[in-house]
């Protein structure tokens, strides 16, 4: 998988994954990771006109109330983090039961990404230099997992969703289906630990910056 070619690959030999067939072998996972900026870019655009009550009704999956991110304790900003990234992965998981929802699982990744850019627009254009700072320190590191997570999670489900298809057609199908069920299953395992890691480093940066700031 290439999520796990990034998290786990040693920067001495990270060239090898730069390779033109590695690019087109992954193809699909790029795909969904500029699906994830073009959200970014979006959020961040309509973040720049967006009101304190609107982050605020948004916390829950996006975690923008930040007054809230400042005070709150530890395992409580773990917490928060980790049901933030396991509803995305939830919601992934189940659209790449359908024949359909691989597809619409393209969506997610644009979802979580403007989330993330409505953050920063509002931080930026609310609080200038600080709010550019606060996004730095606490939101950018956990966010960037989180990010290439839900991006994995998104090719995983729209993979699924095609090989569900294959067994609709008339001729035989090569792979066992409770086989690549069975396999799908620990892929979403697999990327909701990564999202635990993700809310892990939330949680780090959260308490060793979030002094710094008053919202």
């Amino acid at each position: 998988m290439f999520m796990k070619k990034i998290i786990f690959s040693s920067p001495f030999h990270g060239k090898r994954y730069l390779r033109l067939p590695e690019i087109r072998k992954n193809l699909l996972f790029i795909f969904f990771v500029l699906t994830l900026f073009a959200g970014i870019t979006v959020g961040a655009l309509c973040g720049r006109a967006a009101d304190k009550q609107l982050m605020e009704n948004l916390d829950i999956i996006f975690l923008t109330n930040f007054k809230v991110r400042c005070s709150q304790g530890i395992l409580d900003s773990f917490v928060a983090s980790f049901a933030s990234a396991f509803i995305f992965i939830l919601v992934i998981f189940l659209l790449g039961l359908s024949v359909w929802g691989g597809f619409i699982a393209a969506a997610v990744p644009f979802i979580k990404g403007y989330g993330y850019g409505l953050a920063t627009g509002y931080l930026y254009s609310t609080y200038g230099l600080t709010g550019i700072l606060y996004n730095l320190l606490i939101i950018l590191p956990g966010a960037f997992l989180c990010s290439a997570v839900i991006a994995a999670a998104a090719q995983e489900a729209f993979r699924n969703s095609i090989k569900i298809i294959s067994v609709f057609r008339k001729t035989a199908v090569s792979d066992d289906p409770h086989i690549q069920m069975k396999k799908y299953l620990l892929s979403m395992l697999w990327l909701l630990f990564l999202s635990a890691v993700s809310s892990a480093v939330d949680m780090l940066f959260s308490l060793m910056f979030s002094w710094l700031f008053s919202f």
